[in-house]
């Protein structure tokens, strides 16, 4: 009987709102490129994560938007240093790899991690890679929208679509990463997938990576800006 169903998990409720709203905000003339949509929510991912880690708040934190911060504990929220097979099921690549193995990807569908990590060490502190992340697919898959400049100007539909979590960075972490397998899942056929995940993944690893923009870093630019002109 209907009384006797389980109520949906509140973080894959959250996840459908913020996919959903996602969705919306990347629509340009009634069209949605997909590698905009991945590295959208990849990059919520990596901003999450940085959260998550509790070195500093990326919201408010002091660095230069776009500056490489490295902690020790983005690595094990990502995969532990495992293997894409070993990889605890509660990091983000253990829940991605489920989530969408459950969808049909195969264990082809993905990158080698440690070629995911030695290819951001080996191309990071490039002037052009500003408000990127270093890509090792071709550039005809590159995002338009800088992973930085989105992840800043999607906070309010995050904090919004996330808001019956509260402030438990932790199933705020699973709920964005629910919502990156979403769009990987729902894109397999659209993009090959092998691109799609390696894009999703080189994106989560170095956002997480990189000082966000905060408002009142963008404030000061704008201040400046106004001061030239």
């Amino acid at each position: 009987m209907f009384w006797n169903r389980k109520p949906k998990d509140p973080i894959e409720t959250c996840a459908d709102v913020l996919y959903s709203a996602l969705k919306g905000a990347v629509t340009q003339e009634g069209r949605i490129r997909v590698e905009d949509l991945i590295s959208a929510a990849a990059a919520i991912v990596g901003e999450a994560a940085i959260a998550m880690a509790g070195n500093f708040d990326p919201r408010q934190d002091d660095y230069a938007p776009g500056t490489r911060v490295f902690s020790t504990k983005i690595n094990p929220l990502i995969c532990d240093d495992k293997s894409l097979q070993q990889a605890p099921t509660k990091s983000i690549v253990g829940d991605l790899r489920a989530r969408l193995v459950a969808c049909g990807f195969s264990q082809t569908d993905f990158p080698e991690l440690e070629g995911v990590f030695k290819h951001f060490a080996e191309n990071i502190g490039k002037q052009e890679e500003w408000g990127k992340v270093p890509l090792s697919i071709a550039q005809q898959h590159h995002p338009f929208v800088q992973p930085l400049r989105v992840a800043y100007e999607t906070r309010a539909i995050v904090d919004s679509s996330l808001s019956p979590l509260g402030d438990d960075k932790g199933n705020r972490l699973r709920a964005t990463t629910a919502v990156l397998a979403r769009v990987l899942c729902e894109t397999r056929d659209v993009l090959n997938r092998i691109i799609a995940t390696t894009l999703a993944i080189e994106t989560v690893n170095g956002m997480a990576k990189t000082a966000p923009m905060t408002g009142a870093a963008t404030a000061k630019v704008m201040k400046a800006v106004k001061t030239r002109n």
